[in-house]
């Protein structure tokens, strides 16, 4: 395939995209249309409208919520790493903030993106769903962990 899209490569290294073959992943790249974010940029704010996701397919990010006025980071992110899919899915407001630490490219992926992917290559938009349900999946391990560890911790003190 002559014409790649520059971040090709990068993705069918990340495991979301892994089982993508070379059509599949362009025509990807054409619907998603990457987005270039400089270092101190806001990406997402919390409690804005919500109905996309974001794929970080280069830089780092910083996850973000404020609490009683001052900003509490969550996480941060790098290249394959996603967020915001649970505004994808129920379009509600933004639940933190998310900024570029550096500079950044993002896939940015909405229900028309969605919708697209299915209706011309419906292999890729079920691989991409299953992707985005694994990692969504792998936080809520995660959560639940931090959760129980918080909640055992102090007895365990004792």
């Amino acid at each position: 395939m002559a014409n790649r899209h520059p971040i090709h490569d990068k993705l069918k290294t990340i495991p979301l995209f892994h089982d993508f073959n070379d059509v599949e992943l362009e025509e990807f790249l054409h619907l998603a249309d990457p987005k270039a974010f400089r270092a101190g940029e806001y990406i997402v704010q919390q409690g804005e409208e919500g109905n996309a996701m974001f794929y970080v397919a280069e830089g780092k990010c910083s996850v973000t919520a404020t609490r009683d006025g001052a900003p509490v980071e969550l996480d941060q992110l790098g290249a394959g790493d996603i967020f915001g899919e649970v505004s994808l899915f129920d379009q509600l407001p933004r639940s933190a903030n998310v900024q570029a630490l550096t500079d950044c490219i993002l896939l940015r992926v909405n229900e028309g993106v969605l919708r697209a992917l299915a209706a011309f290559f419906p292999a890729a938009a079920f691989k991409f769903l299953l992707g985005i349900a694994r990692e969504m999946g792998n936080r809520l391990r995660k959560t639940n962990k931090r959760y129980v560890d918080s909640v055992l911790a102090p007895h365990e003190q004792k």
